[in-house]
């Protein structure tokens, strides 16, 4: 039996041949580019108001972030809302959580390390609920919604 497998060209994770990594296809470039026009319209003052109030813990510190848009970048890089300075084994943009039809969404950007929901991996998307454990490289955090 042989192995159908080859390496993806940009994380190295096996991928079946003559597909795309799961990993690394969950983001699309409209996906991005939607997220950059968010991100552009909150600068300008045109920032969408979320129905609850919704904060991201960072379990290590303490850190409580409270999540002000409908799309939240979460890694590295400090241009994110949730910002993970000192872990590398976290991506510059590593996941997103985005608020849609009545639910919050986790996503991962195609990060190196890949992102876990409650110890299960991200593959697509997953539905978010107070008390989800979400961890980036090796920092957890607690997606909490207040009443």
């Amino acid at each position: 039996m042989t192995d159908n497998t080859e390496p993806c060209p940009s994380c190295g994770r096996p991928t079946p041949v003559g597909t795309r990594c799961v990993y690394c296809a969950t983001v699309t470039d409209l996906d991005l580019k939607s997220l950059q026009l968010d991100y552009m319209k909150a600068a300008e003052g045109e920032e969408s108001e979320l129905p609850k109030q919704v904060i991201v813990v960072v379990q290590k510190t303490g850190q409580k972030v409270p999540l002000k848009n409908r799309k939240v970048k979460i890694g590295r890089d400090p241009s994110n809302q949730v910002v993970i300075p000192d872990d590398t084994f976290t991506s510059r943009h590593h996941a997103w959580i985005s608020y849609e039809e009545s639910d919050f969404w986790l996503e991962d950007l195609g990060s190196t390390n890949g992102t876990l929901l409650n110890g299960h991996p991200v593959v697509k998307r997953q539905v978010l609920s107070a008390g989800d454990k979400i961890r980036v490289g090796h920092t957890e955090l607690t997606f909490e919604i207040e009443n």
